[in-house]
């Protein structure tokens, strides 16, 4: 059942006799009710397959990415939601791994220069240049991603633009192969958080 939220001229929710009432970007609307066709074409179904796999990789990522990182910087939207609107094209099979970002912003990172598996640790370099607007103390972090599991690790703690260097701890008898990086950074002033970087991807060698 539909709902007028506060008297007629005011947003209206869900379906309400022949309308549906909604909100897009701050704005309410008003449309004619169409029943929903399914024919399942092909490209339905390929559009749903990519749409699966963005949310499956896209789910792991919310607690310790999305709403720690990029949610504040959105508005009308959700930090997942965004990067599923984004990087959905990439979820092809095989999967566009390289080309995903798992954060976008306006700090400058200058990337990562070297991803290494030894023992059970991946030690990621990276560049520790300022650019136009970061500096030393900015928090370096990212995810390491299992691609053969789906699996991610998260370090036990961020690394600083100037330290130029942090760990991921997955464990040992792992394929480098199957092991990629997306490292970001983030400047805080006063421990609140005021800009992130894309994320840059790095593949794992041993």
């Amino acid at each position: 059942m539909g709902k007028i939220l506060a008297g007629i001229l005011s947003g209206v929710s869900g379906k309400v006799a022949g309308v549906v009432g909604g909100k897009w970007k701050d704005v309410n609307y008003l449309r004619a009710y169409v029943k929903p066709a399914n024919p399942n074409t092909e490209d339905q179904q390929i559009q749903r397959s990519l749409f699966g796999s963005a949310v499956a990789f896209a789910k792991l990522l919310v607690g310790q990415i999305f709403n720690v990182y990029t949610d504040k910087f959105l508005k009308s939207m959700s930090g997942f939601n965004y990067f599923i609107k984004h990087n959905i094209e990439y979820f092809t099979d095989p999967i566009t791994y390289q080309s995903i970002k798992i954060t976008e912003g306006k700090l400058f990172f200058g990337g990562v220069s070297a991803a290494i598996y030894a023992g059970s640790d991946v030690t990621v370099a990276y560049s520790d240049a300022y650019g136009s607007n970061g500096n030393g103390t900015d928090l370096i972090t990212g995810v390491l991603h299992n691609k053969a599991i789906g699996k991610f690790y998260f370090p036990e703690s961020e690394g600083t633009r100037d330290g130029g260097a942090m760990t991921f701890s997955p464990g040992s008898g792992l394929s480098a192969a199957n092991l990629v990086v997306y490292i970001f950074a983030a400047q805080l002033v006063d421990e609140v958080l005021i800009m992130i970087s894309d994320s840059d991807y790095f593949q794992v060698t041993t």
